[in-house]
């Protein structure tokens, strides 16, 4: 793959982040740094249509303030799958309901007219973290979300792996535990353990004389831990070691080089990661605890505008003559 920092020269790159409770219109150059950023509530009620048009009217509106489309060298597009990043094609994500079969890459880069590549918001992060977070100079990055959803990306040599269809790896459905809270349809699944939005469903399963038909929010059960209470303390243990059991899975399987971790990883901080280290180191092989480094995403709160921007510089690395 053409390194797309290279190609991406001195020009702009324009971002559009499609999410579930947020989208975002962002302009910032190959280095990751962000001129400036439109966010407004996705309200997908609407479907994908009126989104889809308000997406291409907000990107116009910046691309318009920094000196018209010319000045810019390509789109990306991330969005949560599943989908079919070779041919830019959004299937059916839970978070966004009505998307069925869109051919988002092509409606964006007939609207603009310029290079245009949509990726899995997971794999978006880890070419993120390649090009500018803790994946620089290494060949093999992960990321897993650790965020609403339980998503894992992978970039290879600088390009972000695709299965079959274009699909990007989801490891939110492998089953963590025969017994469990349920997500995906599935009992004891990574998403119901690990994701930030499974966290009220896993505090009932956990303890459901005091939660079942109460259960707290990720917030609230985040201020009891801190606090000291026992048992929010054991739901966040229960998060963490399922994340490091996914590190784990991951790094048998791939022997990536890093393992960088999402939103969780910042919002409970080093008590939450140690966890997850130790469950890690505990459960995988010797020579890749040795050799692979698992850590939150360096990006930090940048990560999501900065996927965005890496996948524009893929676009352009992929698609601009010099």
């Amino acid at each position: 793959m053409t390194d797309p920092l290279a190609r991406a020269h001195d020009h702009l790159i324009l971002g559009l982040d499609v999410g579930g409770t947020k989208c975002a219109a962002i302009v910032g150059d190959r280095h990751g740094r962000v001129c400036e950023r439109l966010q407004w509530p996705s309200e997908v009620q609407r479907g994908p249509t009126a989104m889809i048009d308000e997406l291409c009217r907000r990107g116009r509106e910046l691309v318009e303030r920094f000196g018209g489309i010319e000045q810019f060298a390509g789109i990306g597009v991330p969005v949560g799958g599943p989908l079919d990043a070779q041919n830019g094609i959004v299937d059916s994500p839970p978070n966004l309901p009505g998307w069925d079969a869109i051919p988002l890459q092509q409606l964006i880069q007939a609207h603009f007219g310029l290079a245009t590549r949509i990726e899995h918001d997971a794999a978006a992060c880890a070419l993120a973290e390649w090009m500018w977070g803790a994946g620089q100079e290494r060949s093999r990055v992960a990321y897993l979300t650790c965020g609403s959803g339980f998503g894992c990306g992978l970039v290879i040599d600088g390009k972000p792996y695709h299965g079959a269809r274009g699909r990007s790896p989801e490891i939110g459905h492998v089953r963590y535990r025969t017994e469990g809270p349920v997500a995906f349809n599935k009992v004891g699944s990574f998403e119901a353990f690990a994701a930030g939005n499974s966290l009220p469903g896993l505090a009932a399963w956990c303890f459901p004389g005091r939660w079942a038909e109460q259960p707290p929010t990720g917030s609230q059960l985040s201020a009891l831990a801190a606090e000291g209470d026992r048992e929010a303390v054991e739901v966040v243990r229960q998060n963490a070691l399922a994340v490091g059991s996914a590190c784990a899975l991951v790094g048998d399987l791939l022997v990536p080089d890093v393992i960088t971790l999402g939103s969780l990883a910042r919002y409970f901080g080093q008590p939450w990661l140690d966890v997850v280290i130790e469950q890690f180191r505990s459960q995988v092989l010797p020579d890749v605890a040795q050799h692979c480094e698992v850590c939150p995403a360096a990006l930090g709160d940048r990560l999501q505008d900065c996927s965005a921007l890496a996948v524009g510089c893929a676009a352009a690395g992929e698609m601009l003559i010099e």
